[in-house]
C-alpha cells in the first residue's frame, strides 16, 4: 500500500491525499490554496496527473481548501461528497455562476458529484482492495465526514477537519471508540497547533453572547454578523438568540436557500436547526423595515466577499447598527499574508468597532490528543492541514505515537510526503 500526501503537511488547507494498492487508487480531497497562501497552486494538468487512474475521489466536506480543485478532474473519474454537502455546493456555485461564467464548470461538477451515506462501507471500484466508510464529524462546514479506509489488511483513519466543541460533537469519541480500533495510520488535521493562544469555547457560548448583546439596555439592537454562510452551528446560534429575545433573524434569498438545506437535513435531529419559522425574515418586497425589523431588532448574517455595498446602504436605515465579528481574527489583525481586504473594508464600515463572538471550527489540542489516545495508531500519525512552523511532536502523546512527517516505508507501507 502507498500513501502520498501531495499537499497539506506544511500548510493549512489545500489538502490532497492519495491512497493506493496494487490495482485500486483513491484521492481524499482536492483542495485549493487558501486566500493569501504563498504556495504555488496546482495546474489543471498536475491535477489530471494526480487523479489519473483513480477509482474515486472522496471529499470530507465542501470548503474550498478541500474541494476547490474538483473542476480540474476529468469527467470520467467519479467524485463523491455527502448528500447535504452536495446541495450546499450546488447552491453556492449556482449563485456564483449566475454572476461570473468562470464558475459554470464548478457548478456542473458540483451537480454531477455522487454521494455517500454515513457508516456505509463502500467497496471502491468493486475490486475488493480498498474499502471506505464515512463517519459524521462536526466542523464549521455542514455535513462533514471522516473516513475509515481499509486497504491491504491495514486500517487508516483520515479525520478531515473536525472539532469537539460544536453542537453535534457529542458523538465523536463514541464513534472513535466503536469504529476506530486497531488503527494502523491516523491522518489528522492540526490547524490549532499554530493558534495555541486562541480561545476555544463551545458553540453554545456564541449563542449566550448574542443573547446578551440583543438584551443590552432593554432596547432593540440591529446587528450584522460577519460569518460563514454555510456554518450551520454558527447560524443556529444567532437564530436561537433571536428566537429567545424576540429579535428577527434577517437574511437574503441566497442565505435562506442554504438555511432551507440545513432545515431539510438537520431539523429532524434537533429543533435548533429548524430555520423555517417566524423568527427568520427574508429580505424582499414583503419585508417592511419599520414593521418587521425596527421594533424587534435583528441579527443578519453577512458575507464579506459580496455584501459590503449592501450593508453600507442598510446603515442609512439603521445608522446605529453594530457589527458582530464571527470569523477568524487573522483576517483582520493577522500578518499581511493572512489579512483579507474584504474583511478589513467591512470592519471599517463600523469604524473598526465590533463585538467578537467566534470559536474555531477545528479541533483544539486536547481533542487532538484524545483522538490519538483512542485510535493509538500502530504505525503512526501523519499530521496535515497545519502550519509548517508547528510540530505535532510537541503534543503530550508524542511519546506514545510515531509522528510521520518525512517520506518513509514502514511495515510494507510506503509513505511519501511531497508537500
Amino acid at each position: 500500500m502507498r500513501i502520498v500526501i501531495h499537499r497539506g503537511i506544511d500548510q493549512i488547507g489545500g489538502c490532497i491525499t492519495e491512497i493506493s494498492t496494487a490495482h485500486t487508487k483513491i484521492i481524499i480531497d482536492l483542495g485549493s490554496n487558501l486566500p493569501g497562501s504563498n504556495g504555488r497552486e496546482f495546474t489543471k494538468q498536475e491535477i489530471e496527473d494526480i487523479t489519473k487512474d483513480a477509482d474515486g475521489i472522496y471529499y470530507t466536506h465542501f470548503h474550498g481548501d478541500h474541494v476547490g480543485l474538483s473542476s480540474f478532474v476529468p469527467d470520467d473519474i467519479a467524485q463523491y461528497i455527502g448528500e447535504g454537502a452536495k446541495e450546499v455546493n450546488i447552491c453556492k456555485y449556482t449563485v456564483l455562476a449566475s454572476h461570473d461564467s468562470k464558475y459554470k464548470r464548478d457548478m456542473m461538477v458540483a451537480q454531477n458529484m455522487k454521494t455517500y451515506e454515513e457508516a456505509h462501507r463502500y467497496n471502491v471500484g468493486g475490486k475488493g482492495e480498498i474499502f471506505i466508510t464515512p463517519f459524521f464529524v462536526d466542523h464549521s462546514a455542514f455535513n462533514s465526514y471522516m473516513f475509515l479506509i481499509e486497504a491491504d489488511h491495514r486500517k487508516i483513519l483520515h479525520t478531515g477537519d473536525f472539532r469537539g466543541h460544536g453542537y453535534l460533537s457529542k458523538g465523536l469519541m463514541k464513534i472513535l471508540q466503536a469504529k476506530a480500533q486497531n488503527i494502523d495510520i491516523l491522518i489528522t488535521e492540526g490547524t490549532m497547533l499554530s493558534r495555541l493562544d486562541e480561545r476555544v469555547d463551545h458553540e453554545c457560548t456564541i449563542k449566550t453572547g448574542a443573547i446578551r448583546l440583543l438584551k443590552k439596555d432593554n432596547c432593540p439592537h440591529y446587528m450584522f454578523a460577519l460569518c460563514s454562510s454555510t456554518d450551520m452551528d454558527r447560524l443556529a446560534s444567532f437564530h436561537a438568540a433571536c428566537k429567545e429575545t424576540g429579535a428577527k433573524f434577517l437574511c437574503d434569498t441566497y442565505q435562506k436557500s442554504v438555511l432551507d438545506i440545513f432545515t431539510k437535513y438537520a431539523a429532524k435531529h434537533s429543533e435548533l436547526f429548524n430555520f423555517d419559522d417566524d423568527t427568520t425574515v427574508v429580505l424582499g418586497d414583503s419585508c417592511n423595515f419599520d414593521k418587521d425589523l425596527r421594533p424587534h431588532g435583528f441579527i443578519m448574517p453577512v458575507r464579506a466577499s459580496s455584501q459590503l455595498d449592501f450593508v453600507r446602504k442598510m446603515l442609512y436605515y439603521f445608522p446605529n447598527a453594530e457589527l458582530i465579528y464571527s470569523i477568524w481574527k487573522g483576517y483582520y489583525k493577522g500578518t499581511e499574508e493572512q489579512k483579507n481586504k474584504n474583511v478589513i473594508d467591512f470592519v471599517n464600515l463600523f469604524h473598526g468597532q465590533y463585538h467578537y463572538l467566534h470559536t474555531s471550527g477545528h479541533a483544539d489540542v486536547k481533542t487532538l490528543e484524545d483522538v490519538c489516545h483512542i485510535t493509538n495508531p500502530s504505525i503512526g500519525v501523519i499530521p496535515i492541514h497545519k502550519d509548517r512552523n508547528t510540530r505535532f511532536e510537541n503534543l503530550s502523546v508524542a511519546d506514545m505515537v510515531n509522528v510521520i512527517s518525512k517520506t518513509t516505508t514502514i511495515d510494507d507501507v510506503e509513505i511519501r510526503i511531497e508537500g
